[in-house]
């Protein structure tokens, strides 16, 4: 049977069957399922994990009566994985094995909602109805017909949504691998990290899925900004670090607007509110890095801020960072304490592509490539004049090739008895070398000066950083 509906709203009429009409009234409400699911999946993008779990298992316990065997299924999962995604984003993964303790009880948790969502997305299962006939998808819940098609597609999603959760597990077990190591290789991390965000980033795409993907996509992201500004200071490269900080910071913001109230305020570049947050470990994490990783640019490129704004607004801006270090000041302290004549950050530029140096150049700017004693400047020095007598000392020692692999373990030191200079070095990144000079013979032992500049330097390689992802 046909009849015209009048759409006197668009002064247009159309023909249509009964069957088209009500089809086109079960899409326009949603089903009571996809509802619970929405607001289920919100409490996790908010980190509400216990709430999650608790709303699943009292919706579970509702639908018994007149829900599908496979909505009490997908509810059930949801409890566990609410439960998994709270272990997960507090890093238990990463939790030092102990005596009886299970070699991960997360990655155990997402293997098994893998094997039971994987399941349900393919099942089939044959009811018999009332007047005896043969249904294959199952008896669908009351008030949404046809269900059960939706639930199982949206189970294939969450399947992947599980792996990627797997993938990001592996990945930071190697970061944890890697900061045990004399130098953390960014590149590899960040090539991993990537290629799990590009693989991903058509996956588990449905709408009622967009909590979760969003927190997946913010933590994919904001890993790769704060990897690659790491790579870009090793090379000394102002404004590609500068970037990938502030875009690594505003993706932080982005990500506690969505964790946060819209009546909680948007935190500065280098915010100190996780001195008491409840918030879960990983999310305190990339705070924590950020910080870290800012306080770095601030030493590495201190010439050129400090050209833009006074000491006191510089001592300001690095203050706000919360955790993180004050490095200049740190400095400073040590060669007043030390009577060290200068503590130099020396900058192997021979054989960098498209090396500019310092501060800030237009793309388009051709700076010709530097030759001898210039591939070889002083990023940061304290105090500020540059050593230039004792600059050729320092460039012999530095790229001295022999020396690599014990600059990279320890403290080396020599005593130059032509001009009667000790000088103390220790390689911080695979271009970057600090080096303290004094007027006067030091003696190698000398363990004030020495665990001054080794500290300083696992500092700056941000080894601790990372490793600090696992829970103590």
């Amino acid at each position: 049977m046909t009849r015209v509906v009048p759409l006197q709203k668009y002064g247009i009429g159309v023909t249509v069957s009964n069957n088209h009409m009500m089809a086109a009234s079960l899409r326009q409400a949603p089903d009571h399922e996809e509802i619970i699911l929405q607001g289920l999946l919100a409490h996790f993008s908010t980190f509400c994990y216990d709430k999650a779990k608790e709303l699943a298992e009292k919706e579970r316990d509702m639908s018994r009566c007149n829900g599908s065997a496979l909505w009490q299924s997908l509810l059930n999962c949801v409890g566990q994985m609410a439960v998994a995604e709270k272990l997960y984003m507090n890093l238990s993964f990463l939790t030092p094995k102990g005596f009886l303790r299970k070699e991960s009880s997360v990655r155990a948790s997402y293997e098994s909602l893998n094997a039971e969502l994987s399941e349900l997305g393919l099942e089939k299962k044959s009811f018999v109805n009332s007047n005896g006939s043969s249904s294959v998808n199952g008896p669908a819940s009351p008030g949404s017909p046809g269900c059960d098609g939706i639930l199982r597609h949206l189970c294939s999603h969450l399947v992947l949504y599980i792996k990627a959760r797997l993938q990001m597990i592996a990945f930071y077990d190697r970061v944890i691998e890697m900061s045990s190591s004399r130098l953390m290789i960014f590149e590899e991390l960040l090539s991993l990290v990537t290629d799990i965000s590009a693989k991903n980033s058509r996956n588990f795409h449905h709408p009622l899925l967009t909590p979760i993907k969003t927190s997946f996509t913010y933590e994919c992201d904001i890993l790769i900004h704060l990897l690659r500004s790491q790579i870009e200071m090793q090379f000394w490269r102002f404004l590609p670090s500068l970037l990938h900080l502030h875009d690594a910071h505003s993706k932080l913001n982005s990500w506690h607007a969505v964790v946060q109230s819209k009546e909680t305020k948007k935190y500065g570049f280098g915010s100190s509110f996780l001195k008491s947050s409840p918030l879960p470990a990983l999310y305190q994490w990339f705070w924590q890095a950020k910080a870290a990783f800012v306080s770095k640019f601030s030493l590495y490129f201190h010439e050129t801020l400090a050209a833009q704004s006074s000491s006191a607004e510089m001592k300001t801006l690095i203050s706000r960072q919360g955790q993180a270090c004050d490095y200049v000041a740190k400095i400073q302290s040590f060669q007043r304490r030390s009577d060290a004549v200068s503590v130099c950050l020396v900058f192997e530029a021979a054989g960098v592509e498209n090396y500019q140096g310092a501060g800030y150049h237009h793309p388009a700017e051709s700076v010709p490539s530097p030759k001898g004693l210039d591939s070889y400047p002083a990023i940061f020095t304290y105090p500020s004049t540059k050593p230039l007598d004792r600059w050729p000392s320092i460039v012999m020692r530095v790229s001295d090739r022999s020396n690599d692999h014990a600059l990279l373990d320890r403290v080396v030191h020599f005593f130059d008895q032509q001009v009667g200079s000790t000088y103390f070095l220790c390689r911080v990144e695979p271009r970057i070398t600090i080096v303290v000079i004094f007027d006067t013979k030091k003696s190698e032992k000398d363990s004030y000066i020495r665990d001054f500049i080794y500290d300083l330097t696992l500092q700056l390689r941000c080894n601790k950083v990372f490793a600090n992802l696992k829970p103590k």
